[in-house]
């Protein structure tokens, strides 16, 4: 008798012993999935970036300031810092909190009137320059710069932050992938000639061309760049030859230089000065300072006390006179102790002595007279003026004010202020001013909105 079974169904119907896999198998599959998994998340983080750096397209003040990044610069990402996790808790007590940092951002945010990009502050933000761009329609632009951390989205911690409301709230900035002034080429200080054209020095020296992203290294010819300023356009710079190793990075320098550039350039060149002053050297450590009045005429107080003069827009520069009081060694941002230059409807300079700080007025630097004593305890570190004779001085311990072109001087009310007292200040209109504590770790810089009468402090954080 035949079988009424189907040859296959006998055979599926046996009892089967499954093979064992082979020794590792299935740790490598478990392997294969944690990478799948990472490399999703990658594709996932890298499609998000496009998208961010898309919305960072943001209004500018005016048409003729919109641009696009020069060939050959890369994106720089920021150094974002992490802050503390809170511990966890659990049905056996509290967690301690892990101390890994958190996952870098790159932040592609450029210089705006607003709406502002959401890239945060970088934690732990330590400014050391302040720089304020931009009236009218849209308000007035300003960029901080300093150093963050503990822990950075690179081996860098330099970073920027931006305020279109003078220090009501702050957003992160892209900022030059450099390291702090400790560094040949690294940075300390920027400025901001418009919305798109900036540069972060001291003492190596870096340019956006695009609000902040990105930012591409400029040659200094193995010097360190001291001072900057810039209008109209065009750019000026003192390039400065200093020995010293150490985080203050001018004040050791020697040997001085004058040197331009314009706007969107990549190159400086020296500025067609008096022969005497191409090449300015001295027996001890010295500094000099730049001031631009009016936006059409460029001043330079040099270390020997002489005021060089010149057309922004480029032409010779001649000697005016000599300054009643000669620049000390540089402060820690570079400026000159000693002597502090300012330029308002004159030019002022502030002289220290013994017991106090006599202020002198000049038209054009060839002479100068004496318009005020400020009996000041500690020294003064910067002077300050606007266009319409208002005019700040900052010290080691406090704030002074005046109205008047200089003549009468008063002390201002700071609120909660720094003990170490101020590095720097400048007006940017009638009534709007900033300063700079002494001390960075503090966090904050300092506002006015009353010409100077009071201060109040603008944490930098977002």
């Amino acid at each position: 008798m035949t079988n009424q079974h189907d040859p296959v169904d006998a055979w599926l119907e046996r009892e089967v012993t499954p093979l064992m896999p082979r020794p590792g198998s299935l740790e490598r599959i478990r392997t294969r999935a944690r990478r799948r998994k990472r490399n999703q998340a990658f594709v996932v983080a890298a499609g998000c970036a496009v998208i961010i750096g898309a919305a960072a397209a943001v209004p500018q003040i005016a048409s003729a300031l919109q641009g696009t990044a020069g060939p050959g610069h890369t994106t720089p990402p920021s150094a974002l810092g992490s802050s503390a996790p809170s511990a966890q808790s659990s049905g056996h007590g509290t967690v301690a909190p892990e101390t890994s940092r958190a996952t870098p951002s790159p932040q592609h945010s450029t210089l705006a009137t607003g709406p502002l990009t959401d890239d945060p502050v970088p934690a732990n933000f330590r400014p050391t320059s302040v720089t304020f761009v931009g009236n009218g329609t849209g308000g007035v632009v300003g960029a901080v710069i300093g150093q963050a951390g503990p822990h950075c989205a690179t081996q860098f911690c330099t970073s920027l932050a931006q305020t279109a409301d003078y220090g009501k709230n702050w957003y992160g900035l892209s900022a030059p992938l450099t390291g702090g002034p400790q560094s040949a080429t690294g940075v300390s200080q920027v400025r901001f000639a418009s919305l798109k054209d900036g540069w972060a020095y001291g003492p190596g020296l870096w340019e956006t061309t695009n609000g902040g992203w990105p930012w591409a290294q400029e040659n200094t010819y193995g010097m360190r760049v001291t001072d900057l300023e810039t209008a109209s356009g065009h750019a000026f710079a003192v390039f400065a030859a200093c020995p010293g190793t150490n985080a203050d990075y001018a004040r050791s320098c020697n040997s001085f230089a004058l040197y331009t550039s314009t706007t969107g350039g990549s190159s400086w060149s020296p500025v067609a000065v008096p022969s005497a002053f191409r090449d300015m050297t001295t027996s001890t450590s010295s500094s000099a300072s730049l001031v631009i009045s009016g936006g059409t005429t460029a001043y330079l107080l040099t270390p020997s006390g002489q005021v060089l003069s010149g057309p922004v827009a480029g032409g010779a520069w001649t000697l005016e006179g000599t300054a009643p009081c000669t620049p000390g060694p540089a402060q820690a941002d570079g400026a000159p102790s000693d002597a502090q230059l300012a330029a308002g409807p004159t030019l002022l300079l502030a002289c220290d002595s013994a017991q106090q700080t006599t202020i002198y007025s000049s038209a054009d630097g060839t002479s100068w007279k004496a318009i005020a004593g400020v009996p000041i305890t500690g020294s003064a570190t910067s002077l300050g003026a606007s266009s319409t004779g208002q005019a700040v001085l900052a010290t080691t311990t406090g704030m002074y004010y005046s109205t008047d072109g200089g003549k009468q001087w008063r002390a201002a009310s700071v609120a909660s202020a720094p003990a170490a007292g101020f590095s720097y200040v400048g007006m940017t209109n009638a009534t709007q001013g900033v300063a700079l504590p002494a001390d960075a770790s503090l966090g904050e810089i300092f506002v006015t909105g009353d010409a100077g009468h009071t201060w109040a402090a603008s944490p930098v954080r977002g």
